[in-house]
């Protein structure tokens, strides 16, 4: 399906944070626009993929074989883990240490919270990536329609995560309303999504990691996420733009894709990430892409290499994790991670 196909596609007219009609124009990336509200400044994708397409574009969305325990071990390491486990100890009692987490994809976090004395759930929309968490970590998973007023057992929860999950949500304060429903009187609401005002995201314009188009439809600040939950009845407690893992990983991402852009004139990630084969890829302007688009083959989706110098990536590597301090001490870091409480 080819990113010209009206069906594929509907506009925003309406911010899905404060209702507002009025918006102003925020760029376009393969010729689909995205907009800034005029009331509260959050940006949207104002031309996004159906709402009715959307197993299309997160079809094979967690593919792959079972790790061995050895890889799985390795994974469970990864230093974000920790991070968001000291943030939610300094904020939840040890005695209300049960937590749902929402979009919980390959449940890893889930196994690392249950080997720390954690009771754990989640939920995922997708059946065969809950099949495969139940399979690898013996974790039974939601996957109703929480929006949609659908219960999980066990609710209502001390505590609710939500990491890289609101943007996509194509309907963010409706979304929060069901969140704060399933919390317990005073819980605890853990989200992590990319950072809009991060300095690497400006310095870096289409290239950056995390704009993930078209999966990506709300992008946040430290600003228009406090206000969005401010509005939902939530109270923010503690925020940071600094993770351990996606703060380098953005940086070295998105330098590397602007050395790629600059060698092809392309963008990579409309290559490489799964369901991108509806779109075409492109440059900032919209001009098409050198690449034809091709039929939906969710096995092969993460399998497009995305070529870049051996050089660039030595340099990158070596620079990521400094400079993602350092733009995350200034306050615009990768990651806009918010711990709120149910006001």
């Amino acid at each position: 399906m080819r990113m010209d196909d009206a069906a594929l596609w509907e506009t925003v007219p309406e911010c899905g944070v404060c209702r507002s009609t009025a918006w102003r124009a925020a760029g376009a990336v393969c010729g689909r626009r995205f907009a800034a509200c005029s009331r509260c400044g959050v940006v949207r994708l104002y031309d996004r993929v159906a709402e009715n397409r959307l197993h299309l574009l997160y079809a094979g969305y967690y593919p792959g074989a079972d790790p061995s325990p050895a890889e799985l071990d390795r994974q469970l390491a990864n230093p974000t883990f920790a991070h968001r486990l000291a943030r939610l100890e300094a904020s939840v009692n040890a005695g209300r240490r049960r937590i749902f987490e929402i979009g919980c994809g390959d449940g890893n976090f889930l196994a690392f919270l249950r080997r720390a004395g954690w009771a754990v759930g989640g939920s995922e929309f997708d059946a065969r990536t809950a099949e495969m968490v139940l399979r690898r970590h013996g974790i039974r998973l939601f996957t109703g329609d929480i929006s949609g007023g659908e219960t999980p057992d066990g609710a209502p929860f001390p505590v609710i995560a939500a990491y890289h999950v609101l943007e996509h949500v194509y309907h963010p304060a409706q979304w929060l309303r069901a969140v704060r429903r399933l919390l317990d009187v005073g819980g605890v609401l853990h989200l992590q999504v990319p950072n809009h005002a991060s300095l690497t995201r400006r310095l870096t314009g289409a290239a950056w990691a995390s704009l993930m188009f078209p999966q990506h439809v709300y992008f946040y600040t430290p600003r228009t996420l406090a206000e969005l939950l401010r509005r939902e009845g939530f109270a923010v407690e503690s925020a940071t733009t600094w993770d351990p893992w996606h703060g380098p990983g953005t940086v070295a991402g998105s330098a590397l894709n602007a050395v790629h852009r600059l060698r092809t004139g392309r963008i990579p990630w409309t290559d490489a990430l799964p369901g991108n084969d509806l779109v075409d890829g492109g440059a900032e302007d919209g001009r098409a892409s050198r690449r034809s688009a091709m039929p939906v083959d969710p096995s092969a989706q993460n399998a497009m290499p995305v070529r870049r110098p051996r050089l660039a990536r030595r340099v990158v590597d070596a620079l990521a994790a400094p400079l993602a301090r350092a733009e995350a001490a200034a306050g615009m870091g990768a990651v806009v991670d918010v711990l709120a409480r149910v006001a």
